[in-house]
């Protein structure tokens, strides 16, 4: 039994490694990880992409195509990853057309975050484009900002209405 990892796995299906590793990560109970996290593929895990990849050409999308019995291994029905009834295998169904909408809305949040995001970036940059052509028409013309003119006067602190005392005893945590 010979075994082959995702990139072989991809030319021999004649598809992208990454549409691979969506099929494996969809139909996961089917496919397992060695120790390091990478898939390897047996000839009875090719022939369930093979079978994944006729049904997506024939126009089913992953959430419609089940896996038939006589594909799967007898160890996984065994375990009971395959659905024992009709039932099961509607109530299998319904799960996932939950988990695609709950992906899809949280596909949805994020792109309305990213959109948010990218108009906060562009008002930034316009900000800073203006301050850049500011400094740089100051530059050229040797002006030095004016600071805002304001009412606001500092204090006058008349030092000598302190007594001595005073002074001295603050003057000794300095």
């Amino acid at each position: 039994m010979m075994t082959v990892k995702t990139k072989d796995a991809s030319e021999l299906l004649g598809v992208s490694q990454t549409t691979v590793k969506r099929w494996v990560s969809y139909y996961s109970p089917y496919f397992q990880k060695d120790s390091f996290g990478h898939y390897l593929f047996s000839d009875h895990e090719i022939s369930l992409l093979r079978f994944i990849k006729d049904q997506i050409e024939q126009g089913n999308t992953l959430g419609r195509i089940t896996l038939p019995v006589n594909l799967v291994s007898p160890s996984e029905r065994k375990i009971g990853l395959v659905p024992a009834s009709r039932e099961d295998d509607d109530v299998i169904s319904r799960i996932r057309e939950v988990e695609r909408s709950l992906q899809q809305k949280a596909d949805e949040v994020v792109s309305a975050q990213v959109l948010q995001h990218r108009a906060e970036l562009d008002e930034l940059r316009l900000a800073i484009a203006q301050l850049a052509a500011s400094v740089e028409n100051m530059q050229r013309t040797g002006t030095k900002p004016s600071a805002p003119e304001s009412d606001f006067r500092f204090p006058i602190v008349d030092k000598t209405s302190t007594p001595a005392k005073k002074r001295g005893f603050f003057r000794s945590f300095f």
